[in-house]
């Protein structure tokens, strides 16, 4: 007799994370592009011994990482990556039979969580407008989703900017949703705030005057660290304590934290990137312009294309150019996303992207 999974989980899709063997210029799946912090790397370089036999302690570099964010350790727990922080809030706050609202496109993992926890993941599909010429938004407004509220729902998932479409939702929709749903965990995935603006803030300043509202940020973007897996939880005072106290004591490991810590004090480094990655974004949607390839706005630290029937051609073109972009069909047809990283990648990459189109147009016609 063999074990089996539980009922909810045997027919799980699996998430199929990023393949190894890809090489060139990484631009498929928005990860910094020059790497970490010179401090970050010097924090490893003096982790000794002793440090890696130890259990890791947090209580320090979790004060001074929250307060790099505004915060205290009153309002900020330390994650294994924003997918553990998915999955802490969807264990902690919700039960078997609830539902979560879910807009789509949107990261897989909301769904994938709220299936292994037995929520049911209701998913509602972006609208694709137009903005200008060639330029369109995926939009949808906090009105669409509490018409959709029923009467299980009790969490919404939303990526802000969103992975892929690089929609931002506005702030004052986000907490009009949080006041009129008291009973219902409004969770706020902040992964690429980073990139919206310099002075950006995003919804960190609402935790402490909205007890359910949750908010998650990550070292995986703007700071470089995603083989790190560090992100950071923020919640209401009064919440706090009850997802610390189920959260695994050792699920942030020692040398993502020291990295993290000596991050956060290299401000200029960050800045730096984001300055970069925000002229970049302005680079690409100014070439895709040029091209006449529609693409949809974006907030981010990429930029999603319609590649429309040269899609495969763009993508084999970029390859050969040891340029890698992500195809995005799944979620529009002929989309695909490209990552914005420093200025001199990303013009190395639109030249790259000027020869492909002019071979895959031709393709097309042909």
């Amino acid at each position: 007799m063999t074990l089996n999974l539980r009922a909810a989980l045997r027919d799980l899709p699996p998430y199929t994370p990023p393949q190894e063997g890809r090489t060139g210029l990484r631009l498929d799946f928005n990860e910094n592009t020059v790497g970490c912090s010179p401090a970050a790397l010097a924090a490893l370089r003096t982790t000794t011994a002793e440090d890696l036999a130890r259990y890791p302690a947090y209580e320090e570099a979790e004060a001074d990482i929250a307060a790099a964010f505004g915060h205290t350790s009153a309002t900020a727990l330390l994650t294994n990556g924003v997918d553990d922080a998915i999955l802490l809030a969807t264990m902690a706050l919700l039960d078997p039979g609830d539902e979560a609202l879910i807009p789509s496109p949107s990261f897989a993992l909301y769904r994938f969580y709220c299936q292994q926890c037995g929520v049911r993941p209701v998913e509602l599909s972006y609208r694709s407008e137009p903005v200008g010429p060639g330029v369109n938004e995926f939009c949808l407004g906090a009105a669409d989703l509490l018409a959709a509220v029923g009467e299980r729902t009790r969490a919404i998932f939303l990526a802000t900017p969103n992975n892929p479409t690089g929609h931002v939702w506005p702030l004052a929709q986000v907490l009009e949703l949080a006041r009129a749903l008291p009973q219902c965990l409004i969770f706020a995935d902040e992964a690429y705030a980073d990139f919206v603006a310099p002075s950006y803030a995003g919804l960190l300043p609402e935790v402490q005057r909205q007890p359910n509202l949750l908010v998650a940020r990550t070292f995986s973007k703007a700071y470089g660290l995603a083989g790190a897996r560090l992100g950071c939880l923020f919640a209401h005072p009064d919440l706090l304590p009850g997802l610390r106290k189920i959260h695994s004591p050792y699920n942030v490991n020692t040398l993502a934290v020291r990295c993290a810590r000596a991050a956060v004090a290299d401000a200029a480094w960050v800045e730096d990137y984001r300055r970069q990655a925000i002229a970049s974004r302005g680079l690409i949607e100014a070439t895709l312009a040029e091209l006449g390839i529609p693409y949809w706005r974006s907030a981010a630290n990429f930029v999603l294309f319609d590649a429309g029937g040269g899609a495969e051609a763009v993508l084999a073109g970029m390859r050969r150019r040891a340029i890698l972009i992500r195809d995005r069909r799944a979620d529009w047809p002929g989309a695909l996303r490209i990552t914005c990283g420093a200025v001199d990648q990303t013009q190395r990459a639109c030249a790259a992207l000027r020869e492909v189109w002019s071979a895959a147009a031709a393709e097309v016609v042909r």
